[in-house]
């Protein structure tokens, strides 16, 4: 038994499917609420996946809009479950995840969140908290002592399914994709009578973290940005203080208009790597609503962003980025592996903020990657501690160690995803980072991204532009 998700009338919303009626606990509740891809907010509202039966073998995804189909997601059928939380987040675009328009005024979350894991390089644990911040202060890092941050996670991440609870979730998945919508109502009224199905409940917005007197922040700008050559990650330093590998979470801030916040690291200096994507950070964002950013006199700011007149390149070797202005928001990437791997090859990806499906269809579920060679190198180098098959791909030669892939074009989409996050340190005092304008990379990597923001923010200094 197999099924595939199906997207409703409007892509920006997923109507709720409830749990098997052989529940009879909270505790198997909670269970089984996690792997029909519940995820709970803070404000307390849950949301979930309708699914319909497609074929014995494979989970197929897929959403259309206009009639226009989307990439296909294939996974067998012991990594259904598994795949669900990542499906979900996928197809789960709501006006709080992304403005296909960028907002007239800067915005910050509209309440904290919290993400754990370990550092890719480092393999240290690590815990971020996400806070709202006040309008002009931008992006920043703080370093915060060990047990300032509390753990807020609904579910346990061992909290697991027998295989009968399994099928029993697959039979109901079956079950509610026949029904129609006011079936469907009344059967989630039956089946979960004590879970709040009320996906339009905001969570309750939190005050802007104001800070501690001489405390050191890091802005998230390129300012902050170590001179050492970047190739693994992007490193930040102020004050003394250091953290690195923060493309990922910049990446979903940006794209999903946070364009203030405070970010808390705790017990380390290394951002955790998740799942190797943008989606845990996403699904952050997601969960807890972005709102207007205000001043400590409750004031609202303009957000502003670079639109260049004229074009620039920057090159390096055979590598390079360049802009050619334009009245929208437009990234091309180009990568050629084909020395390393044929798995990879050569992969062109195009998107535009303004006109294609948002960052959280399109990009965040790319997850990092690399070849079987650069993991013995780097491993032997003491690199990567903290990475494996869980939170990268890896490609070996003419195929993939770990498939399969959650895009045709997986490692390109998460070149553009790195890309937005290093773009995202010219932004200053709230504003955007992304540049209006058409912005092309051809085997580019962080140094280069970082060489290209800081030649574009220097030409903007001009009077022509």
């Amino acid at each position: 038994m197999a099924f595939q998700v199906a997207g409703m009338n409007s892509i920006r919303c997923l109507r709720p499917i409830a749990q098997t009626a052989a529940c009879s606990s909270p505790a198997k509740h909670a269970c089984i609420a996690k792997h029909l891809g519940f995820a709970k907010n803070v404000g307390g509202s849950t949301r979930k996946l309708q699914a319909r039966k497609f074929s014995r073998s494979t989970m197929v995804a897929k959403v259309s809009a206009d009639g226009v189909a989307v990439d296909r997601f294939e996974y067998t059928e012991d990594e259904i479950m598994k795949k669900q939380k990542q499906i979900q987040r996928k197809f789960l675009v709501e006006k709080n995840l992304v403005a296909p328009q960028p907002a007239l005024h800067q915005q910050t979350v509209r309440s904290s969140f919290i993400r754990k894991g370990v550092g890719l390089h480092s393999g240290a644990p690590v815990t971020v908290r996400v806070r709202p911040a006040l309008a002009g202060e931008g992006r920043y890092f703080v370093i915060v002592p060990s047990g300032t941050i509390d753990d807020e996670e609904t579910f346990p991440d061992d909290t697991e399914l027998s295989p009968e609870e399994a099928e029993e979730v697959k039979l109901e998945f079956f079950k509610m994709s026949l029904l129609d919508d006011e079936e469907r109502e009344q059967r989630e009224k039956e089946l979960f009578p004590d879970m709040d199905l009320n996906l339009d409940k905001p969570a309750e917005q939190e005050a802007a973290v104001k800070g501690t007197a001489g405390e050191t922040r890091i802005p998230a700008h390129l300012n902050s940005v170590v001179s050492e050559r970047l190739t693994l990650c992007t490193k930040l330093t102020a004050g003394g203080a250091t953290v690195s590998t923060v493309e990922h979470l910049l990446s979903a801030l940006e794209a999903s208009g946070v364009d203030n916040a405070r970010i808390e690291v705790e017990d380390g200096f290394e951002l955790p790597i998740l799942d190797g994507s943008a989606d845990g950070w996403v699904s952050g964002i997601v969960d807890c609503g972005v709102v207007a950013a205000e001043t400590a006199g409750g004031e609202r700011m303009p957000r502003k962003a670079l639109q260049p007149k004229l074009p620039i390149v920057v090159q390096n070797g055979d590598s390079f980025i360049m802009l050619n202005p334009e009245a929208k928001t437009r990234l091309t990437y180009i990568v050629d592996f084909t020395q390393k791997s044929t798995a990879i090859g050569k992969q062109t990806f195009s998107w535009c903020q303004q006109e294609d499906h948002p960052y959280g269809m399109e990009l965040a579920l790319a997850r990092t990657f690399t070849t079987m060679e650069d993991v013995e190198v780097a491993r032997a180098a003491g690199l990567i501690k903290g990475g494996s098959p869980v939170n990268a791909l890896i490609a070996d030669g003419s195929e993939y160690f770990n498939p399969p892939l959650r895009y045709n074009e997986e490692p390109v989409r998460h070149k553009m995803l790195d890309l937005i996050g290093d773009l995202a340190l010219m932004a200053e005092g709230g504003n955007g980072g992304l540049p209006t304008g058409h912005v092309v990379a051809y085997k580019a990597g962080h140094d280069l991204h970082v060489k290209f923001a800081k030649a574009l923010v220097e030409a903007s200094k001009a009077a022509d532009w």
